[in-house]
């Protein structure tokens, strides 16, 4: 039987007079999460040949196909996994038009994996759902070459719990943010084509609930595509891109809003939430269409900082300067129509508070020394007025801040570009 204590007051799990006793059968939970990854495999086998029947549907292409690689040990006691297996099934919708031309041509989507994550007794399985943006190069009649992006989220059937499943560090919580990224080759035969691509996948809660090392999987992925539309109608014309965007630079302002719980990658858990502010200045540079290069000078104050600063008795002269940040951070910019996926990185200016963490609390090595001097950022962007066509470009954001990769906290954000106009309506 699995006990699960419930601190109806606190919320969180914990143990004492106060708590509800509620307890189910884990062997049923395993057969039960079997049952559905084999029907699940069914289904996608059954997708493919039912679209094969018909082609009265929105989509211009649809995929099933499996992927296989192996959780990076990238923490210490990082729970034993074997090969992690995952199958997928995607949609993806297009269409011929001036708007498409503008950026490549892409197709976008959504794409619904299953992942046997190599240890089901810790970790249990993965449910994924993610919208994808594809990218395609022509080589030749038959061969593209390909890059996929994708963003969403993980249902991880057995997160950590500390009676139940203290080892599982990985997932800290049910739900995670999932990203990932792909490139390979299609070979493309009548309505069908077979592809093969190396893939990158991602997944962590932002540091708001802990543990959370997070998943790090490098996968081989193999699929098998259905198309829907006639070959002719989608050839590019590479010598001529009426829609192209000239190469400009612009100014960016940006206020943010972050939350974490204070504490290492795997302790505490169950604590409070800290808040962060934060505030960027910098300049962008639209250099193609669908690709942008940033500069910002940001900082931000943190909460939890404040509280080690007083428990520690450090930054005693200075208390609200100890506990903030400035970091200098460079970025590119994935874009297409009203979206763009943001990675960042950096070096710290100023962090006075992470940097007595690291010497005094954690362990003083060269990957923690990386850890105090280098932040990052991975950001979804959602564009309100796109600047090709305004002289300001207003964005709201959802992003998580690192330290070397390593998850810090969650960030909402609101910004704004200011440039020049590029295009007429």
């Amino acid at each position: 039987m699995l006990p699960i204590f419930w601190d109806v007051k606190n919320r969180h799990p914990t143990l004492g007079s106060k708590s509800i006793f509620i307890s189910f059968s884990s062997s049923w939970f395993d057969r039960y999460f079997r049952w559905v990854q084999a029907k699940l495999f069914t289904f996608l086998g059954a997708l493919l040949f039912s679209m094969s029947l018909s082609a009265q549907f929105p989509w211009t292409t649809a995929e099933v196909g499996v992927m296989g690689g192996q959780i990076l040990d990238i923490y210490p006691n990082m729970p034993a996994t074997s090969l992690q297996r995952c199958a997928f099934g995607a949609v993806r919708w297009g269409g011929d038009s001036p708007y498409r031309e503008l950026y490549g041509y892409p197709e976008h989507g959504v794409i619904l994996s299953f992942q046997d994550l190599g240890n089901p007794s810790t970790l249990g399985y993965g449910i994924g759902l993610q919208y994808q943006v594809r990218f395609e190069k022509y080589i030749s009649k038959r061969f593209r070459w390909t890059t996929r992006i994708n963003v969403g989220g993980i249902y991880a059937t057995r997160p950590y719990h500390f009676i139940d499943n203290p080892e599982n560090i990985i997932f800290g919580s049910p739900f995670s943010a999932l990203i990932s990224a792909s490139t390979g080759a299609r070979y493309k035969f009548r309505q069908l084509a077979l592809s093969a691509h190396v893939s990158y996948w991602h997944s962590s809660n932002a540091h708001t609930v802990l543990p959370n090392v997070g998943m790090n999987t490098p996968m081989l992925m193999l699929g098998l595509e259905r198309f829907f539309y006639i070959e002719d109608v989608f050839v590019v014309d590479t010598t001529h891109h009426p829609y192209s965007l000239p190469p400009q630079w612009g100014l960016i302002i940006r206020g943010g809003f972050g939350i974490n719980e204070a504490g290492g990658t795997i302790r505490p858990t169950n604590g409070s939430k800290y808040n962060k502010r934060l505030l960027a200045i910098g300049a962008s540079y639209r250099y193609k269409t669908i690709h942008r290069l940033s500069f910002t000078l940001e900082g931000y104050h943190d909460e939890a900082y404040d509280l080690w600063n007083e428990t520690m008795q450090w930054s005693q002269d200075s208390p609200f300067l100890g506990a903030s940040a400035l970091m200098f951070m460079v970025g590119h910019e994935y874009l297409y129509g009203h979206f763009g996926l943001v990675i960042q990185a950096g070096v710290n200016l100023h962090n006075p508070t992470l940097d007595h963490l690291i010497g005094e609390v954690e362990q003083d090595n060269f990957s923690n020394r990386l850890k105090a001097r280098v932040p990052g950022r991975f950001a979804l962007r959602y564009y309100v007025n796109k600047d090709e066509y305004n002289l300001g470009s207003l964005y709201v954001q959802a992003a998580v801040k690192s330290n070397m990769g390593q998850a810090d906290f969650l960030e909402l954000g609101i910004g704004t570009i200011i440039s020049g106009r590029q295009l007429d309506r």
